[in-house]
C-alpha cells in the first residue's frame, strides 16, 4: 500500500491526452478515499521527471509547478542517484486495487511540505489541472462489460 509522501512505479497508466505511458514514477501526496467526477479514487499523485542534462535542468527549474528532487531528500533501498523533479501542477488519480504499482522509496518531511504549500499555492491561482484519466478508464471497461452482456 502506498501512503502519503511514497515514490512508486506505476507499471501503465493513461495520461491527461489519454496515451498509455509505461513505468512512470510518481510521488504520492494524498492517501485518502473520495470521489472526482463521480468516480472513487484512494490516492493522488504528482509525476516525477528526471533532467536530461544541465541545461535541461535550469530550463525545467525556472517553472514554479517543478520542484527540485536532490539525493538527499529521497530515502529508501531502491533509489538512484539521479536528480529530477516534480510536476506540482498535475495532480494525478487512481485507485490502488485498479492499477499495478511498486513503492521505491520515500521523499522527506521538508520535501513534502514544500511540495504541499507549491501544490496549493498553483491551485488558488487555478493553475492545477486534475487528470482523472485512469478513473475514467475503470468507467469506459465497466461499460464496455455491459454492452457486451447486453449483446
Amino acid at each position: 500500500m502506498c501512503k502519503l509522501g511514497d515514490i512508486i512505479i506505476i507499471k501503465e497508466f493513461k495520461d491527461e491526452d489519454g496515451t498509455l505511458v509505461s513505468k512512470h514514477s510518481f510521488v504520492v501526496v494524498d492517501d485518502e478515499s473520495n470521489s472526482i467526477q463521480g468516480l472513487n479514487y484512494d490516492f493522488v499523485s504528482n509525476m516525477m521527471c528526471s533532467f536530461h542534462d544541465e541545461e535541461h535542468k535550469n530550463k525545467k527549474l525556472n517553472y514554479k509547478q517543478n520542484v527540485l528532487v536532490d539525493r538527499s531528500s529521497v530515502h529508501g533501498d531502491n533509489i538512484n542517484s539521479k536528480e529530477g523533479y516534480i510536476k506540482a501542477n498535475k495532480l494525478y488519480y487512481f485507485e490502488k486495487n485498479k492499477i499495478d504499482y511498486k513503492v521505491i522509496a520515500h521523499i522527506d518531511d521538508q520535501l513534502l511540505s514544500k511540495l504541499l504549500k507549491i501544490i496549493v499555492s498553483l491551485y488558488n491561482e487555478k493553475k492545477v489541472e486534475l487528470v482523472t484519466t485512469n478513473l475514467w478508464i475503470i468507467l469506459t471497461n465497466l461499460l464496455i462489460n455491459i454492452i457486451i452482456i447486453i449483446n
